[in-house]
This record gives C-alpha cells, sequence and structure tokens, in this order.
C-alpha cells in the first residue's frame, strides 16, 4: 500500500522483494556484530502544538465562561501510543542488543527533553507524526540534529506517510527528516531500517520505506503485512511509564467509570465487510491508511489476559468498528464478536471485567450490544451529526437521525455501558438554522445521559491530509493546493471548507462547540463525571508562533 493523497482500497499480503522474516540472512547472531551495532533508539510521542490543546484523548481545550476546568489545565495523556511500542516489542525480540527509549512528550517537558538529548543524544530517533503533532516533531528532531549531526531521524504514521514526499524535500524536512514509513508496516520498517543501518540488510529491502538517493525522494510501497500473523505490542516494557505518567492522566479523566484503573490499546478489529474483499478496507475507511487491524482469536485472548491480568488494565480496542462485526449484523458469515464473548466468558482472567472500550456505529452498537455486555465497559460512538442530511450519501449509515441515537442510549444506560461520545459541528449543508439545532442536540444528550456518558467531544472537520475532505477541497481550491506543504495549515483550511460548503463561518463553528462545551463541563460538575473533549485547529495563539520561532532558532544553528 502507498500512502498518498488520494484514498485506495487498502491491499494485504506478503510482497516477496521486501523482508518479513527476522532475523534476516546475515542479521543479528550470524556472526561478528557490526562497528554501528550498538545504535540507541528513542521513541518519540508528540505533543499538540500549544494552539492544538485538547485534540487528543485527554481532554478538552478551556471553554471561556464556565468555572471549575481546573483538570482541563494538565490533562495529560491516557493512553500509551501503540504503534510505538509494537516497534518497541519487535525490536527488544529480535535486536534486544539494541538499547531503546520510549518518550512521550505529553508527560515530559521540553527543557527536559532538550537536557537530555545534551546529554545522550540518540543515534536513531522515531517520531509518531500526525498533522497536529508535525511542528513539535520538526522542533525535536532538529535539537537531536543540532546535537548528534549524524543522528538519523525517522518519520512514521499518516501525516509523514501521505506527505513524504513534501517533508523529504520540503523547507525543513529535507534538513531534518532522513526516513519516512509510508504504510502500515511500522515494525517491519523500522526493524528492517535498524538491520540496514547496521549494515546487515539492504536499503531495498525495507518495506514501506521512503528516503532521499541522488537528490531524489524513493519510496518503496508495500502491501499491508497481514495483522494476523502479527506480535501485538507489549506494554509490560513500558509499565514504569504507566505508573508515573499514564495512569494519573487515566485517574483525572475516567477512573470514576471503570473498575480497572489504566488503559492501553491494542490494534483489534475483524476487518472491513463494506470493501469487495472482507479482511480489507475499503476505500471509505482508507483514506487515513487505516489497517485492517485483524488478529487471530488465539493471540487476541492471551493477550487480553496478560494485559488485564497481568497490568490491570483495561483496553481500547483501536479498530473502526469493533461492534460492527457478530453473525447477526452479517448472516452468519461473520463471527467474530461472537467468538470473543465466547472466549472471554471462558478466560478465568477476564470473565469477571467489563475492561473493553470499542468503537462502533449506531446501527451496529444497536445489534451487538447485549452480545458485549459481558466484556466491553464503553462504547465509543461516532454521531458524526444529529441531523442525517449533514451526512454525506457513502458514510456508510453512521446514524439515521435523533430517534436512532437516543434509542442506542436508551439501550446503553439499560445495559449499563458508558459512552464516549463525538462529533462534528459545521459540516458540508449547516445552516445556521441546523447548527442552532445541533448545539440543542447535544445539550440535549449530555443532560439526559450525564451519568452514562464520560465524554461529549465536538469539533469542526478538520481539513487534514488523509481525509476525503482534503482530498476534494485540493482539487477545488487553489488556496489549499498553495498552502500544501510539509506543515499544513489546518485551521485556515478549515475556514476556508467551511465557507465554501456551509452558510456559516469557522468564527459561529466555534461559537457553537464552546456552548456544547460549557453546558457539558457544567453538567459534569453537578453529577455523573462527564467531561467535554474539544478540538482547537491552532493557527490562532502566540504559543503556536513562539514554537515555530523556536524551529526556526534551532534549524539557524544546524
Amino acid at each position: 500500500m502507498e500512502m498518498g493523497l488520494e484514498p485506495v482500497e487498502e491491499v494485504v499480503g506478503i510482497d516477496g522483494r521486501f523482508q518479513w522474516e527476522f532475523p534476516p540472512p546475515g542479521g543479528a547472531g550470524s556472526g561478528p556484530r557490526p562497528a554501528s551495532a550498538a545504535l540507541s533508539v528513542w521513541y518519540i510521542a508528540l505533543p499538540l502544538t500549544s494552539a492544538h490543546r485538547g485534540g487528543h484523548s485527554g481532554g478538552g481545550a478551556l471553554v471561556g465562561g464556565v468555572d471549575g476546568q481546573e483538570r482541563y489545565q494538565n490533562e495529560g495523556t491516557v493512553y500509551p501510543h501503540s504503534g510505538l511500542v509494537e516497534m518497541i516489542t519487535y525490536q527488544q525480540r529480535f535486536l534486544p542488543d539494541l538499547s531503546w527509549t520510549y518518550l512521550d512528550l505529553s508527560h515530559v517537558d521540553w527543557e527536559d527533553v532538550r537536557a537530555a538529548i545534551a546529554a545522550d543524544p540518540p543515534d536513531v530517533a522515531a517520531f509518531t507524526v500526525y498533522t497536529s503533532t508535525a511542528l513539535w516533531a520538526f522542533v525535536v528532531a532538529a535539537e537531536i540534529k543540532r546535537v548528534n549531526p549524524a543522528a538519523v531521524i525517522v518519520f512514521g504514521n499518516d501525516h509523514a506517510g501521505i506527505l513524504h514526499q513534501e517533508i523529504l524535500t520540503g523547507h525543513y524536512g529535507h534538513r531534518l527528516v532522513d526516513f519516512i514509513s509510508t504504510g502500515n508496516n511500522g515494525p517491519f520498517t523500522m526493524l528492517g531500517l535498524l538491520y540496514a543501518l547496521r549494515g546487515q540488510l539492504d536499503l531495498k529491502r525495507v518495506p514501506s520505506l521512503a528516503y532521499r538517493e541522488n537528490s531524489r525522494v524513493v519510496n518503496q510501497p508495500a502491501p499491508t503485512y497481514p495483522l494476523d500473523r502479527r506480535i501485538l505490542p507489549d506494554y509490560a516494557l513500558i509499565e514504569d511509564q504507566l505508573e508515573r505518567y499514564y495512569d494519573k492522566a487515566f485517574d483525572v479523566w475516567y477512573a470514576h467509570h471503570y473498575d480497572l484503573k489504566r488503559m492501553v490499546t491494542l490494534p483489534l478489529d475483524a476487518g472491513c465487510t463494506w470493501g469487495k474483499r472482507p479482511g480489507r478496507r475499503c476505500k471509505h475507511c482508507s483514506i487515513q491508511g487505516l489497517t485492517p487491524k485483524f488478529a487471530r482469536m488465539d493471540s487476541i485472548v492471551p493477550a487480553l489476559e496478560k494485559v488485564v491480568g497481568g497490568l490491570g488494565a483495561n483496553v481500547y480496542a483501536a479498530g473502526d468498528s469493533t461492534l460492527g462485526f457478530s453473525r447477526a449484523q452479517w448472516g452468519g458469515d461473520i463471527g467474530y464478536l461472537d467468538e470473543l464473548a465466547e472466549r472471554c466468558a471462558a478466560s478465568p482472567v477476564l470473565r469477571d471485567h467489563r475492561f473493553l472500550l470499542a468503537y462502533g456505529l449506531v446501527f451496529e452498537f444497536l445489534q451487538s450490544a447485549k452480545l458485549c455486555q459481558g466484556f466491553v465497559r464503553t462504547w465509543n460512538v461516532g454521531l458524526e451529526a444529529f441531523d442525517p442530511k449533514l451526512l454525506k450519501g457513502d458514510s456508510k449509515g453512521i446514524n439515521k437521525g435523533p430517534d436512532r441515537v437516543f434509542e442506542a442510549l436508551e439501550l446503553a444506560s439499560e445495559l449499563d455501558y458508558k459512552i464516549y461520545a463525538s462529533g462534528i459541528l459545521g459540516l458540508p449543508g449547516t445552516t445556521r438554522k441546523n447548527l442552532r439545532e445541533e448545539v440543542d442536540s447535544w445539550l440535549s444528550l449530555a443532560e439526559t445521559y450525564r451519568d452514562t456518558i464520560t465524554t461529549v467531544s465536538v469539533a469542526a472537520p478538520g481539513v487534514i491530509p488523509g481525509s476525503r475532505m482534503y482530498w476534494e477541497s485540493f482539487h477545488a481550491h487553489p488556496e489549499v493546493r498553495a498552502a500544501h506543504g510539509e506543515i499544513i495549515p489546518a485551521r485556515r483550511l478549515t475556514e476556508l471548507y467551511i465557507r465554501a460548503n456551509t452558510e456559516v463561518e469557522l468564527a459561529d463553528v466555534e461559537a457553537a462547540i464552546a456552548e456544547v462545551g460549557r453546558g457539558v463541563i457544567a453538567l459534569g460538575q453537578e453529577r455523573g463525571h462527564m467531561k467535554f473533549g474539544g478540538y482547537m485547529l491552532g493557527g490562532v495563539d502566540e504559543d503556536e508562533a513562539v514554537e515555530r520561532r523556536l524551529l526556526d532558532d534551532i534549524c539557524a544553528r544546524l
């Protein structure tokens, strides 16, 4: 699979041109180690830029006009980064002689990070890069390169993979970034690259890798390696950081809603049945390179037992439709949830816990809620909008209007589920009248189900690479093409998108989001511990300008 601006259906398979088995011939254990064997590797998760506060799982940006937001000022991050821990898991298994460091900058102050770089900079630094974290990726990469010019910088995840050409040839990227992971083969890309850096594997054998060669960008696209053959991330490797950082954030935000007092992420779902082939992602789901996060039940259940029984953690199933794959929904063809329910009920470790946070559409939840109530604690539902006219025709029936939404929430309340409800204000077709109606619907939902809901998260439609909105805007508006590059001005592009597709402005949408936020926060203070999770698009505050100046200052000293 080659990530790009155009959404494509994902292909799963094994391309024999690349190395998938480790250690490779001539790899570790086959002879004297090369001089470059003792590499130190950092795996770096990034904070949102200051102007993007509230865009991750910890909580929302501060909302004016309401008291009691003290906890929002230090939201932290609840979930460790699954992709990074998966890569660490592979490195620990196949290259145990290499040192590694896992670093989440959402928890560690920049000055402390800078001091750590100065004291002992890494030889290799791998970053997970989203559009909203790209600026900090460049800042940290620049500081590493300043201290250790020989350091190898690797970017991955959807923003970097989609924009690999732009980054590798960009104003910052051409100086700072050496390699980019361009697909959903993270552990094989990273492990293969480490072997290549040790002189034990030809770089051309590394899948899903882009880099510069003779003043041109080389990209080595590969299909997604079947996830039912992959090793699930081992969070015992970072248990010290769970205790030090993530558990504290979980306690602030979610401890009231769960029996187990921490949370980790595992890539679990049953693939996608909306495409031409089950087990693949259709074009709709592949917009952001979403992987069919499928694993064999024989590997899923032991991994869940290790996490729940060993680490005492809940599990966020990072699949796009975990609750969408029961026999009741697909004529008996797909029994993923049925088998998982049976296995959890039979497990002496799992059967006494409702530990899973899973994603599902409204229709999927209505079909699967009773089947899943023995092991699912929270349903993460993407409502998008209450008015179905605001949803695209190919949105796979996310909901059929407010009656269906409230039917699902009534069932959730009856079965003692918790709900994480998310939506978008300012979708195409929005008028001033239905923007008002959407706000009223969100506030009504929050008030009625405050004891069931953990979070109400409402955002403007962020126009970022990988989304269908970006693809359409890129072709429709020269302003988007002019702004396209290694760092995307998401707020400006969202403002343009809303102006072109609605009767309102981004300022109207942000005012509506703030109104929802004030209502949710006030209701949560009264009872139920419900919180608000907004999303700020950036580009409007001085802190972000300071961060850009910081990047330019470091680059000037390279």
